[in-house]
């Protein structure tokens, strides 16, 4: 059933896309577009998200999209959204992928039906990351951004609306698959990697706006596959095997063991956003749960956001925080900080010596904050100059960086321009 679903929400989706030339002539039309042109720059040679180093890049945050949403009826419209950005699945060159292409049913004011490629609103600020109009922010904080690899899926969400006296209650229930190409942890050892899989995504997410507070939570679950036959570079675990002898000839010696072609995360979502005259607080928390295996941490991450409109400009300080479990720390010091016995690194093993450290790299951990200062200038309500300056902490080490980096801070200068229209 799950596999029948998937292809009718995956042939909903290609359906819109090519069909929806023709069905326009008979909907009322609406065209939008959007787009952000950024630079940002680093104090550091290593990259950081990819691409940002002491060199400057315009690829972390520069983007263009564009949108149709065509009304057939009172109860049927499509929506169709389409960006280019630096890639998902590679390190070099730009890409443009459909990321909504998806039918809408509304039987009542109180209900809403989707089907097709759509995202649903994990976070406050998910549903619209890429419009960087919406928000002051250079940057969404990545230390929550960041819970899932992808958020667009093909699929179903189904929504409910209750409106109250002094508020409004919306309840959303979705679920969907998706192909990505995660990008591995590199830190030290070998070339980068991009591992294809086939990710299930289904979650409840309830939401309450009341005057100046909106608030939001969610319960997520998402189940990775390997795409091909082959099983992840992933295992159950890292098993220490005593080697007898006294060090260095003998020790620990950490082994993978029980491969894994499947795994699931749980998730859960907190938000909260509230105004008072120019005044804006926002706060959101994620807490990742890994059952299956010890190579993905189980974490927990915050940020909170305080700005204050002051004419046309609006400044902010965020300071956001991601913290592995003290189980996950202690299991990649344990691996990364043991060294590899003598004695199996000659015959009949020949165990290469740096192999705890390539163990390391590939455990899914990430051990940072950031604290951010700058200003938005809103030009217009479609249009925003942003300014901000960022120090990251790096402590036990960070998945985000590409490097052998602990303990370590650099900065990052970021200046962006968006526009929709």
């Amino acid at each position: 059933m799950a596999i029948f679903l998937q292809r009718v929400c995956t042939a909903v989706a290609c359906a819109l896309v090519l069909l929806l030339p023709f069905c326009l002539q008979a909907a009322d039309l609406k065209f939008s577009a959007f787009g952000t042109l950024g630079y940002a720059i680093s104090d550091q040679e290593f990259p950081y998200l990819r691409y940002i180093d002491d060199g400057g890049t315009l690829k972390a945050d520069s983007l263009v999209g564009v949108q149709a949403e065509a009304q057939f009826n009172s109860q049927w419209s499509a929506t169709v959204q389409l960006v280019a950005s630096a890639p998902r699945t590679r390190d070099d060159g730009y890409e443009a992928k459909i990321r909504w292409a998806f039918l809408s049913f509304r039987p009542t004011n109180d209900w809403l039906l989707r089907a097709g490629r759509l995202r649903p609103p994990v976070f406050i600020n998910t549903q619209n990351a890429e419009v960087g109009v919406t928000y002051d922010q250079a940057r969404l904080p990545v230390e929550v951004y960041s819970l899932s690899p992808v958020y667009d899926i093909d699929g179903a969400a189904v929504n409910k609306t209750w409106l109250l006296d002094d508020s409004e209650i919306n309840l959303e229930a979705y679920w969907g698959k998706t192909d990505v190409k995660y990008r591995l942890p590199f830190q030290r050892e070998g070339p980068q990697v991009y591992f294809p899989e086939t990710v299930t995504f289904q979650g409840l997410v309830l939401s309450r706006t009341a005057g100046p507070l909106f608030l939001r939570g969610g319960v997520h679950q998402a189940d990775f596959k390997a795409k091909s036959d082959a099983p992840f570079l992933l295992f159950e675990t890292y098993t220490p095997v005593p080697v007898p002898a006294p060090p260095p000839i003998g020790g620990t010696l950490y082994v993978p063991v029980n491969p894994l072609d499947r795994f699931s995360i749980q998730a859960l979502t907190l938000g909260a956003d509230w105004r008072s005259g120019d005044w804006r607080v926002t706060a959101e928390y994620g807490q990742r749960i890994s059952n299956d295996t010890k190579l993905v941490a189980n974490s927990k991450s915050a940020y909170v956001t305080v700005s204050r409109g002051v004419g046309k400009w609006t400044p902010y300080a965020t300071y956001a925080r991601m913290l592995p479990s003290s189980e996950a720390r202690t299991f990649y010091n344990d691996v990364n900080g043991t060294p590899v016995p003598l004695a199996v690194q000659g015959p009949p093993l020949f165990v290469p010596g740096n192999l705890h450290r390539v163990l390391a790299d590939r455990i899914v951990v990430s051990d940072q904050y950031s604290t951010m200062l700058g200003t938005s200038y809103s030009f217009s309500s479609t249009s925003k100059l942003k300014f901000e300056w960022m120090r990251t902490k790096v402590g036990l080490v960070s998945s985000f960086v590409d490097g052998d980096v602990h303990n370590k801070s650099f900065n990052v200068f970021s200046a962006s321009y968006s526009v929709a229209f």
